[in-house]
């Protein structure tokens, strides 16, 4: 080995122990300084169920169809099971799959702020919405799953299968399209 050789390479052993040594804290900016909230949606989802703005938003659709049964109007009965399917489907979708849960979010647009500036993020994004992701390429990513699920005050039960949830892979979405007998 020769003597230039042996320098650089001591040099490089040198800048590699002392870049180990380094700790970035997770909150430090990247580059741009742009730090972002990531979620997994399908913990949003599975938290929801069963929560007062779940129960909200499935109500007009449950007193319309006892009505339609109670008036014997088995083509609006007709209408309205098959929109509480296509509910159902959706719901699949976010909970096992990656799609959006943009209605889940609605009832905390109130909450959306404070969250975000807890958790020191400019916006909020599915860790699943790589067409979004990729217009902060340099961005921190926080991930404020947990404060949004928190924020729709799912009962224990459901709390733990949103935690559960996220230790698993999404089926991809198209599979998921696919499948009909859930």
């Amino acid at each position: 080995m020769t003597p230039k050789l042996s320098v650089r390479l001591a040099a490089s052993v040198l800048l590699l122990g002392v870049w180990a040594c380094v700790k970035v804290p997770p909150s430090a900016p990247l580059q741009s300084g742009v730090r972002i909230g990531v979620y997994d949606s399908r913990a949003l989802a599975i938290a929801w169920a069963g929560t007062p703005s779940f129960n909200e938003w499935m109500a007009p659709l449950l007193a319309a169809a006892a009505k339609a049964k109670e008036a014997g109007d088995a083509k609006r009965l007709k209408e309205l099971e098959a929109e509480g399917e296509a509910r159902q489907q959706r719901l699949h979708l976010q909970g096992f799959s990656t799609a959006p849960v943009d209605e889940i979010l609605e009832p905390l647009k109130d909450s959306l702020p404070g969250i975000q500036q807890q958790a020191g993020v400019s916006a909020l994004v599915s860790k699943w919405d790589k067409k979004s992701l990729a217009r902060y390429p340099a961005a921190v990513q926080i991930d404020v799953t947990m404060a949004l699920v928190d924020a729709l005050q799912p009962g224990a039960r459901q709390r733990q299968y949103a935690i559960d949830a996220q230790k698993h892979t999404p089926m991809p979405l198209e599979k998921a399209r696919q499948m009909r007998d859930w």
